[in-house]
């Protein structure tokens, strides 16, 4: 069985927002049942024009942790550059 990631309560209400959002704006329905799927909502927010779920969609990524953020950028959650963490020293160092 996959396992889904734990979120904060305050995450797991702005996923629950997200997912009324794009319902409303796309048609689609999302479900959270799987980390896949969380996924693929994250990632079509981020790439959505509406100011409102654009602003759910960076109080979601504001309230994760530097762990969390790493997990779902490896598994292809769309960051921005703003929420990556910065290169770390070892990579630093072995670039001069």
């Amino acid at each position: 069985m996959e396992r889904l990631m734990i979120f904060s309560e305050a995450n797991i209400y702005i996923l629950s927002k997200l997912v009324a959002l794009m319902r409303r704006e796309t048609g689609h329905r999302y479900r959270l049942n799987t980390q896949a799927a969380i996924n693929q909502l994250i990632n079509e927010a981020a790439r959505h024009t509406d100011v409102r779920i654009q602003t759910f969609y960076r109080r979601f990524l504001e309230n994760l942790t530097p762990e969390q953020r790493d997990i779902l950028a490896a598994a292809g959650v769309e960051m921005p550059s703003d929420f990556l963490p910065p290169p770390s020293a070892a990579k630093a160092s072995g670039n001069r």
